[in-house]
């Protein structure tokens, strides 16, 4: 029997699958958060690494920066693991924390071939021939803005209102 003006209750199973949209929205969010600040700090990576690609002694400023910029790439890695769970592997969110790690390996990698422990002609010949972050840059940007649009697709149809 109905109690009138009260409303019928939803099921548990409507409430928990309300709540979980709304929970992996509000992760999604986050990770677009996460993507942004990542390609914010793409143009800092590649001076990092062109300086450390330069013919010559390397400045101990490039690796003061450096390690900022693979730490803060790190911190953003960490960050994405710990929004995207158990998500699957060939998922857009798992896409972004690999980008994520490849830039803080990157990076890692630059600082290692322009301040070696010893110094031989074949690290010298690598280290000279870096050129940037490469493709997983572009490709970074491009998952930002699938994601966006991801984000914007799910609050349309589901009529969430967008984040202020």
């Amino acid at each position: 029997m109905r109690i009138p003006g009260r409303r019928p209750r939803r099921s548990a199973a409507a409430a928990t699958a309300n709540e979980s949209a709304a929970a992996h929205l509000v992760a999604l969010r986050s990770l677009l958060e996460v993507a942004t600040r990542a390609v914010e700090l793409q143009p800092a990576a590649e001076q990092v690494i062109g300086a450390c690609a330069q013919p010559g002694d390397v400045p101990a400023q490039v690796a003061r920066r450096g390690g900022r910029v693979a730490s803060d790439y790190c911190r953003l890695h960490g960050w994405a693991l710990d929004l995207i769970g158990d998500t699957d592997r060939a998922s857009l969110e798992f896409r972004v924390t690999q980008l994520l790690h490849y830039h803080s390996e990157m990076i890692d990698t630059c600082l290692k071939l322009a301040f070696p422990k010893f110094r031989s002609p074949r690290l010298e010949q690598r280290r000279l021939a870096l050129h940037g972050l490469g493709e997983p840059a572009r490709t970074l940007r491009d998952a930002q803005a699938a994601l966006a649009l991801w984000i914007s697709e799910l609050e349309r149809t589901d009529g969430v209102d967008p984040p202020r």
